[in-house]
């Protein structure tokens, strides 16, 4: 592929100070981490970008710092690559994440260009349209990093070895669980219970039955479950969360929004953990401007061991429209063309008014915004990602 001159000046979606958003024009290619860009990350000309809860909150809430270039999930192509990376090169098609609205001011994917962490970006199929693509990385990474690098289960595709453990997953997906050995159960609203079984699970449960927590014991038996994943982590689903689990041997439960000490301290034979995904890049950061979080090298590490030797099979044999035999395709709902749709996109997240879609937006260049929908992925995750 011929090389592409990256742009001087690029248009991206800036954060402003009354917590609002605005396309505005930003420099880019006369950058130093541009011209001389690191040996583990990679630029990509975006084509699609997705939306997420944290999108929002950091676009139009508190959470956002003035002047920062909004936006997590894109996929585009490879336009130059670092000199450590291996796992992709210049005219790829890929998708990956970025921590956008906090602290970079000349970079976020919510715009034409992208500096992305290459750990954190995979090559899609080219079956795969750039908008199936955008809505994968942030949802699809939480889940790799929450089951594989918190709670220590088996990878996918591993072989059975003894009792096969159960797994909760509060509002989530099925996918990655069911190929990594473990017998599903998930909570969800009862109208997509049969979504849910065709993607693997055991059991589905209502979220709103008072008896959910009876219903869930009695069903994993004397055993009992050992893992949980809360992907809602609001409104007492981390109680509910922690009060199923196994009665007579220690659990471990993931949750994706920091946890009141009544949740950490609510069972001692019970680990509530929380999982962030902005970790997986490597380096120190305060999360919302308020928390910090340490760097966890390690992380990136195994991150990019997923991205090189295990996302390539779960993509494989991908058809757009219909996904491969390990993972579904989200639900798209299109709002109309270019980057300026995005602030529609956010306001409609931030209102609710979505059920289990991805609104997407194409434009003449290929810009698509896409938000995430409710079950069907570990995605509707209303706290930080």
């Amino acid at each position: 592929m011929a090389a592409i001159e990256i742009p001087n000046n690029i248009k991206a979606i800036q954060v402003q100070a009354d917590r609002t958003v605005k396309l505005v024009e930003i420099p880019f290619g006369q950058q130093d981490l541009v011209k001389n860009i690191p040996e583990d990350q990679i630029i990509v000309r975006v084509r699609a970008v997705g939306l997420n809860p944290t999108d929002w909150k950091h676009g139009l809430w508190e959470w956002g710092t003035p002047g920062a270039i909004l936006g997590c999930d894109c996929a585009g192509d490879v336009v130059r690559v670092g000199s450590a990376v291996k796992h992709l090169k210049v005219g790829n098609r890929v998708a990956g994440f970025n921590y956008g609205g906090s602290y970079q001011s000349d970079n976020g994917s919510y715009a034409e260009y992208v500096r992305l962490y290459a750990a954190v970006t995979f090559k899609i199929p080219d079956e795969m349209s750039y908008e199936e693509g955008a809505a994968l990385p942030v949802v699809h990474l939480t889940a790799v990093q929450a089951m594989y690098m918190r709670l220590n289960i088996p990878k996918p595709f591993s072989q059975p070895s003894g009792d096969k453990e159960i797994i909760l997953i509060w509002g989530g997906s099925t996918a990655l669980a069911k190929i990594s050995n473990l017998r599903v159960f998930v909570t969800a609203s009862t109208s997509v219970h049969d979504d849910l079984k065709a993607l693997g699970a055991e059991k589905c449960f209502d979220y709103k039955a008072p008896d959910v927590v009876e219903q869930i014991r009695a069903a994993a038996g004397e055993r009992g479950i050992i893992y949980g994943l809360d992907t809602v982590s609001e409104n007492g689903t981390t109680e509910l969360c922690t009060d199923a689990m196994s009665s007579t041997r220690e659990g471990h439960l993931v949750v994706i929004v920091y946890p009141s000490k009544e949740s950490l301290e609510r069972r001692k034979d019970v680990k509530v953990e929380l999982c962030v995904v902005y970790t997986l890049l490597g380096f120190y950061f305060k999360f919302a401007n308020t928390i910090p979080f340490p760097a966890i090298p390690d992380d990136k590490v195994r991150v990019l061991e997923y991205v090189k030797d295990y996302m390539p099979r779960v993509l494989e044999g991908w058809q757009s429209g219909k996904g491969s035999s390990t993972l579904k395709p989200m639900r798209l709902r299109r709002l109309g063309t270019g980057l300026d749709k995005i602030e529609q996109g956010l306001k409609i997240m931030r209102d609710g008014e979505y059920g289990r879609e991805k609104l997407s937006t194409p434009k003449a260049l290929c810009f698509a915004s896409c938000m995430p929908s409710s079950v069907l992925q570990v995605n509707r995750m209303r706290g930080h990602q």
